[in-house]
C-alpha cells in the first residue's frame, strides 16, 4: 500500500479499511462503451437476413408485376348516373374506382345503383375487351303520392283520363306531368294540370267545384205541397231550391190537388223568385189492376194503356172500364169517384181454356213453355187461348221454339220434329228482328281465338292478360246499340241528359246513364215483348242469376263481344275499329276528336269525327262483320261479371258468361270521351258499377 493512500479503520478489526478514488483519467479524455458481439453471434445474423431480403424483394416484384398486367389488361368504364349522387357498387371481380371510373378486366359483374327517393338498380354488367367503355344509369323516381280532395266530396276522379275513383282519394302516381279531372253530379267538371314530385312525397290537391245551378224559390197556394227537382223531392212550399242551369223538371204535389209541373231554367248562380202557384183541386184517381196483369184497358170508349195503370178521371161522373186479354174474357166495371178520391180496382180475368198435346220426334225432348219446364214429351197441357212460346230441348239435338195458340174448346195434336245439331247450324237464319225493328246478324265462329294484348303491344293494360277461348253456341249480335227511343219503350221516363250542355237525349242517339240492371232488364222486357224466355233472373226489380239455356234477349258475353269487334277472316285480330295506326282516317269512328277539348280529358287533336259526344246510331263505317260502332260513340256494358284471369296455356274456355258473382260488369269499346291509345284499342278492358254518360249497350241472344 501506497503511503499516499488514506487509511480508515473497521470497527471490528485492528487493521484500517481502503476506500478506493473514484477513476479520473489524468489526460483530461472520456472513456466511451462499446456493445460487446462475440464474434460468432455476429456471423449467424447475417446469415439469416439475406434471404428475407431476398422473399421481400420478390414479394414487391410479383406485386408490380400483377398490378402491371392489370393495368394492362383492364378496361376502363365510366359510369353516368341520373342522379349525380346515386351509389354505384360493382360485384363479381376486382374492380378499381378512379372518380366515376372503373377499371375492370372483362367479365361479367353484378351492378347496383341506388340513390334516395328513386328504385334501386340491380343488373348484370358485362364488359368487353373494348379499351374505353361508358354506362349511362337512369333511375326512376318512386312513386309520389296524390291526395285528392274535392268540395264536394264524393267526386269522380280521373287521372290522364283514367277513372281511379271518388273523392277524398289518396294513390300512388308515377313522378310527372298528370291531367287530372274531377266531376261531381250537380256541378261543373274540372279539369287541371298536376305536378307530382315522386320519390314517395305527397302531392295534395284541393279543388272547389262549381255548382251547375241557380236558386229558384217557389210559393204555393195552398203551401205546404212537395216540391220535387228531376223525380226527387226536396223541399216543402215555400221553399228555395237548387236548379241546374240546363233546365230540370220541378214539380209541386199536395194531396187532393193536380200536380203542377214545369221545365224550368235558370242560370248558374242566379237567384230568382217564381211566380206564386195556384194549385187546382185534383180530379179523382183510378187504379187499376189485373190479374194477370198486361190487359189493355179503355175507359169510356177511349185507349189508356195496359194494366197496372193509373187514370185520372173526372169526379162525380160515372165512368166505364174494359179491360182485353188474349187468351181470357173480357171484363168491364163501371164506378164513380168523388173529386180528389183515389180507388184501386182489382180485376180477375177468366181464362178461356184450350189443350195440346205435344210430341216430338223423336220423343223425350224437354218441353219448355215460356221459361216453366212442362217434363218430357209427349206431353198433354191446358192453356189461357192466347199465342204461348213453347220449346223443345233434347240432347244432340237443335232447340226449336215455336209459337202456338189453344183453341178453346177444341184439343190439338202437336207434333214437332227435331234436327240434329249439325243440320240445324244450317237452317237458322242470317238475320232476325226484334219487336222494335232492332237488327241481329247470325255468328258462328268456329275454332278458338285468343282475347286480351301481349305484353309487348303499346298502351296494354295489366287486366287484358292472354287468354284462349272457344265460343260454341251460334249467337244473335245486333248490329246497333240501343237507341234512346228503343229504351223509353221500356221505361218512358229515362233521360239520357247531356254533357257540358251537348244533349245526349236526342230519340236516334245511344241511351246512356242507365246502370247494368237497367240494361239487363230492358232484355228481360224485350224478351216478353218477343215471347222468348227470359235470359236474366228478376226478383224485385234486381238481378239475381241468369238461365243460361234462355234463348231470351241478353247483354253480348265479353267473348262475344271480342269476337265480333276484332276476330278478321283470317284469324288475326284487329288493333283499332279502322285499322292499325293512330290517328284513325277521318270520321272512322266517333272519339274524342279536336273538337272534343270541352269534354274530354285527352283528344287526338289531328283527328275529326264531326260530333262532340255521342251520334246517332250507325253514323259510321260499319266494322268487317257489319256491326257498327264498337270502336266509338258509347262504351257498352257487357253480361259478364269483372275479374282478371290468367289462363294462357290452358285449356280454351267454351262460351264463358263470367264469374258468377262480383261487383263490378265489364265495360268495353272507346266512347266519345276517349282520345288514348290505351282506350282506343278494341282489347282494351274497362269496369263499372254505375251509370255513366258515354256508356250505354247493344244486345244479343243465342240462336239455340
Amino acid at each position: 500500500m501506497n503511503s499516499g493512500d488514506k487509511h480508515s479503520e473497521h470497527p471490528d478489526s485492528h487493521e484500517p479499511a481502503l476506500t478506493p478514488a473514484a477513476f479520473a483519467p489524468t489526460n483530461g479524455h472520456t472513456v466511451d462503451a462499446i456493445d460487446f458481439v462475440p464474434v460468432a453471434a455476429a456471423g449467424v445474423s447475417r446469415s439469416r437476413r439475406l434471404p428475407l431480403i431476398a422473399m421481400m424483394l420478390a414479394f414487391v416484384v410479383a406485386l408490380s408485376g400483377l398490378i402491371l398486367w392489370f393495368l394492362i389488361t383492364a378496361r376502363s368504364l365510366a359510369i353516368l348516373t341520373q342522379p349525380d349522387k346515386a351509389t354505384v357498387t360493382i360485384d363479381g371481380g376486382f374492380s378499381v374506382a378512379i372518380g366515376k371510373t372503373r377499371l375492370l378486366r372483362p367479365g361479367v359483374y353484378q351492378l347496383r345503383a341506388s340513390a334516395t327517393g328513386y328504385q334501386a338498380l340491380n343488373l348484370p354488367l358485362v364488359i368487353d375487351d373494348q379499351e374505353h367503355q361508358t354506362l349511362e344509369l337512369k333511375l326512376t323516381k318512386l312513386p309520389g303520392v296524390l291526395e285528392v280532395t274535392t268540395m264536394p266530396a264524393g267526386a269522380s276522379v280521373a287521372l290522364n283520363g283514367e277513372h281511379k275513383g271518388i273523392s277524398p282519394l289518396s294513390l300512388d302516381v308515377p313522378a310527372g306531368i298528370h291531367q287530372l279531372a274531377l266531376s261531381a253530379p250537380r256541378h261543373l267538371p274540372l279539369e287541371r294540370t298536376i305536378e307530382v314530385a315522386g320519390m314517395g312525397q305527397t302531392t295534395h290537391v284541393d279543388s272547389s267545384l262549381q255548382g251547375a245551378w241557380g236558386e229558384v224559390t217557389f210559393r204555393s197556394s195552398p203551401p205546404g205541397a212537395s216540391i220535387n227537382v228531376a223525380g226527387k223531392e226536396v223541399a216543402v212550399s215555400p221553399a228555395t231550391v237548387e236548379v241546374l242551369s240546363e233546365g230540370e223538371e220541378v214539380s209541386l204535389s199536395l194531396s187532393g190537388y193536380k200536380t203542377w209541373r214545369q221545365e224550368v231554367r235558370v242560370a248558374i248562380g242566379e237567384q230568382r223568385e217564381w211566380p206564386e202557384i195556384q194549385l187546382q183541386v185534383a180530379d179523382a184517381r183510378v187504379s187499376v189492376v189485373s190479374s194477370p196483369a198486361g190487359a189493355n184497358i179503355t175507359l169510356n170508349g177511349e185507349f189508356q194503356g195496359k194494366t197496372p195503370v193509373d187514370i185520372d178521371v173526372e169526379p162525380d161522373t160515372q165512368h166505364q172500364l174494359r179491360l182485353f186479354l188474349a187468351g181470357y174474357q173480357n171484363a168491364s166495371e163501371g164506378f164513380a169517384l168523388r173529386s180528389g178520391e183515389q180507388r184501386q180496382l182489382t180485376i180477375n180475368l177468366k181464362p178461356r181454356l184450350g189443350s195440346l198435346d205435344i210430341d216430338s220426334r223423336p220423343s223425350g225432348a224437354r218441353l219448355i213453355i215460356e221459361g216453366k219446364d212442362y217434363g218430357a214429351t209427349p206431353r198433354s197441357v191446358t192453356l189461357p187461348a192466347r199465342p204461348w212460346r213453347l220449346e223443345l230441348r233434347k240432347a244432340g239435338y237443335a232447340t226449336v221454339s215455336r209459337n202456338i195458340t189453344p183453341t178453346p174448346g177444341i184439343p190439338q195434336q202437336v207434333l214437332i220434329p227435331l234436327i240434329s245439331g249439325a243440320s240445324a247450324k244450317t237452317a237458322l237464319p242470317s238475320t232476325i228482328s226484334t219487336p222494335l225493328g232492332q237488327r241481329l246478324k247470325l255468328f258462328q265462329p268456329e275454332g278458338s281465338f285468343t282475347m286480351g294484348a301481349s305484353r309487348r303491344e303499346q298502351g296494354r293494360r295489366a287486366n287484358e292478360t292472354l287468354r284462349e277461348v272457344r265460343l260454341q253456341r251460334p249467337f244473335y249480335f245486333s248490329v246497333m246499340e240501343v237507341t234512346n227511343e228503343q229504351f223509353r219503350k221500356f221505361n218512358s221516363r229515362h233521360n239520357s241528359l247531356h254533357a257540358n250542355g251537348n244533349t245526349l237525349d236526342y230519340l236516334s242517339q245511344p241511351a246512356v246513364n242507365l246502370s247494368w240492371t237497367e240494361a239487363a232488364r230492358f232484355c228481360n222486357w224485350l224478351s216478353e215483348q218477343a215471347q222468348l224466355p227470359p235470359f236474366y233472373i228478376e226478383k224485385d226489380g234486381e238481378i239475381t242469376g241468369m238461365n243460361t239455356e234462355s234463348t231470351g234477349y241478353r247483354l253480348p258475353t265479353e267473348a262475344e263481344w271480342a269476337w265480333v269487334a276484332r276476330r278478321r277472316a283470317d284469324g288475326s285480330m284487329a288493333k283499332f275499329a279502322w285499322g292499325s295506326e293512330l290517328p284513325p282516317q277521318e270520321k272512322a269512328a266517333n272519339i274524342a276528336d279536336r273538337g272534343a277539348a270541352s269534354v274530354a280529358a285527352r283528344t287526338l287533336s289531328t283527328y275529326r269525327d264531326d260530333h262532340v259526344v255521342s251520334a246517332p246510331v250507325g253514323s259510321y263505317t260499319a266494322n268487317h262483320h257489319g256491326i257498327h260502332d264498337l270502336g266509338g260513340n258509347v262504351a257498352e256494358w257487357l253480361n259478364d261479371y269483372y275479374s282478371i284471369t290468367t289462363a294462357l296455356g290452358q285449356k280454351s274456355d267454351p262460351d264463358p258468361l263470367g264469374p258468377v258473382t262480383g261487383q263490378y260488369h265489364v265495360v268495353r269499346g272507346p266512347s266519345w270521351r276517349h282520345g288514348g291509345i290505351s282506350e282506343l284499342r278494341l282489347s282494351f278492358r274497362d269496369y263499372s258499377d254505375k251509370a255513366r254518360d258515354d256508356l250505354g249497350f247493344r244486345i244479343a241472344r243465342y240462336a239455340q
